[in-house]
């Protein structure tokens, strides 16, 4: 019995260093869009879609939890209907890493925004969310 469990959790160790380098790559723990962040944190999630208030600016945060990415840089790349906004940088400084981002959205900037999350030149991540005239 006692051979029997040894067998079982050195079976079980293999198998984890088998997987661990694919935790060696950045994980986006958590993201989402926010109306705010407040001490590191995002105060609500807006959804999939944001009406567009005429006269208002509304501004967007993009928050994002990124993990195992100590050393690298992580870019959020703000995109309107495929075509590049914005491109906002950020080292990583920790294991865990909490960083987030933000657009002005004005009147006529109606469409689908996109936030791709770059590691190092490559997207480990996209969410997206329309910016839409209800009008």
């Amino acid at each position: 019995m006692q051979n029997a469990l040894i067998r079982v959790v050195l079976t079980g160790i293999a198998l984890l260093s088998i997987a661990l380098p694919a935790w060696a790559e950045g994980v986006v723990a958590r993201a989402q869009f926010s109306t705010d962040v407040v001490d590191r944190e995002p105060v609500d999630n807006v959804g999939p879609v944001v009406n567009v208030e005429y006269g208002e600016i509304q501004r967007v945060y993009f928050f994002t939890d990124l993990r195992d990415m100590e050393g690298s840089q992580a870019i959020h790349r703000w995109k309107l209907d495929g075509e590049l906004q914005a491109d906002v940088a950020f080292d990583i400084g920790g294991d865990r890493w909490r960083v987030w981002s933000s657009k002005r959205l004005m009147p006529g900037f109606d469409g689908t925004w996109s936030v791709d999350v770059v590691q190092d030149g490559e997207v480990i991540a996209t969410h997206s969310f329309d910016y839409v005239d209800s009008e």
